[in-house]
């Protein structure tokens, strides 16, 4: 198949490949749908989001993924599903129809419109009524050398009174030349469920990572979201938790750690619309050398909403003068009926006090400065339910001070 630049795409030769691998009409019209408003909207105004490095449309469209998917056999036993995205659409496309684009809208900007039009194969998890599973399900896409762009796609679906823990991961080398990564990630928590979500991004260096990401909770669903930033050029990511139900509930922690030359921003936002619903964020951040990281999370309380309890933290950590942080945490109530409302930041050095107390007891300055930010980041590492990929990611953020 010839490959074409973003640019030199139409939606005829999107809906004529998409035909080509036997996808329903109905998904065909969907990205036709979606590429014609991506070429003809203007891209969104994002102050601190610089993209000026890349130029999408000159970008190649390939149509193949790398995705693997790790699930232990004793969950298949259990009816779980866990298989690629396109093979999925065969053996469960009536749900699949009813929940893509359902929670991340395409028609939202250029750039979801981008990634609704030409999401490739990605991964598709399906948990049945009332099956508890603990083992992790792994989800892992990677980007290969001198690779142009990706636009993987994660679906989850977790049926009522069941659980499941799911871990995403965004990797590659460095990539010499600028490349997009654009991937979508929607999870429907049923009734009374429980989701774990770890969500890990570590590309290497010049890869430009543009993401979606919405949970939706229903009736008394309970969420643990985890979201560790590491890699890449430049960082944009819109992230949604919706209570939806009442008595759903989810306790957000996030860590991010940006330097040499990167930016990265993380938009998270707990919606309520439920009664009862109950929500806490915490992300810790730290910036090292010229890296620049921004926060911008939003507590959005609906009218319909009553009796919430909600707060939202953000605390940053400044390792260099040169590196920047950006902590927007806002708040915005439409309702009269709140339990508890608030939001947090706070920002700074790391204390010369403690410093020279650890250096007074035989630790030395860099070793001192190596187990505070561990230390820092321990709620979000800790959380990780797989030691080697939580050994992993000590290893990446040790080599970040």
């Amino acid at each position: 198949m010839t490959l074409l630049t973003l640019k030199e795409l139409t939606a005829d030769i999107i809906g004529e490949r998409a035909r080509a691998v036997e996808e329903p009409d109905w998904l065909v019209e969907r990205r036709r749908e979606a590429w014609i408003y991506f070429a003809q909207s203007i891209p969104p105004e994002w102050r601190r989001t610089d993209l000026s490095g890349i130029d999408p449309t000159a970008l190649i469209h390939s149509t193949t993924a790398l995705v693997s998917i790790e699930m232990d056999a004793s969950l298949e036993r259990l009816g779980v599903v866990a298989k690629p995205l396109r093979a999925a659409l065969v053996s469960h496309e009536a749900t699949i129809k009813a929940h893509l684009d359902s929670a991340v809208l395409p028609l939202e900007h250029k750039f979801s419109a981008l990634r609704a039009a030409l999401w490739q194969d990605g991964a598709f998890v399906f948990v049945p009524k009332d099956v508890a599973t603990e083992v992790p399900i792994r989800v892992r896409y990677h980007l290969p050398a001198n690779g142009h762009s990706t636009f993987p796609r994660t679906l989850v679906i977790a049926e009522a009174q069941s659980s499941v823990t799911l871990i995403e991961e965004f990797v590659s080398d460095d990539q010499p030349i600028p490349a997009l990564a654009a991937p979508i990630s929607e999870i429907f928590a049923g009734p009374g469920s429980s989701v774990r979500f770890i969500s890990v991004q570590r590309w290497g260096t010049g890869v430009y990572h543009i993401a979606g990401q919405k949970v939706v909770l229903e009736q008394d669903a309970n969420l643990q979201w985890t979201s560790i930033a590491l890699g890449g050029k430049v960082q944009h990511i819109e992230a949604e938790t919706t209570l939806k139900g009442n008595g759903s509930q989810v306790n957000w922690i996030g860590a991010t750690f940006a330097n040499s030359d990167q930016l990265l921003l993380t938009g998270p936002w707990l919606r309520h619309v439920g009664h009862r619903a109950e929500s806490f964020m915490q992300f810790k951040t730290v910036v090292n050398g010229n890296g620049y990281s921004v926060f911008d999370g939003m507590i959005k309380i609906e009218h319909e909403s009553a009796a919430t309890s909600t707060r939202l933290e953000e605390h940053a950590l400044h390792l260099s003068p040169q590196g920047r942080n950006d902590s927007i945490p806002s708040l915005k109530i439409d309702t009269n009926s709140v339990l508890k409302g608030g939001h947090a930041s706070t920002s700074g050095d790391i204390d010369e006090e403690q410093l020279f107390y650890m250096q007074a007891r035989g630790i030395n300055r860099d070793e001192a400065k190596r187990m505070i930010v561990m230390g820092f980041f321990s709620p979000a590492l800790d959380s990780i339910p797989v030691e080697s990929l939580r050994t992993e990611l000590e290893v990446a953020i040790e080599a970040k001070i």
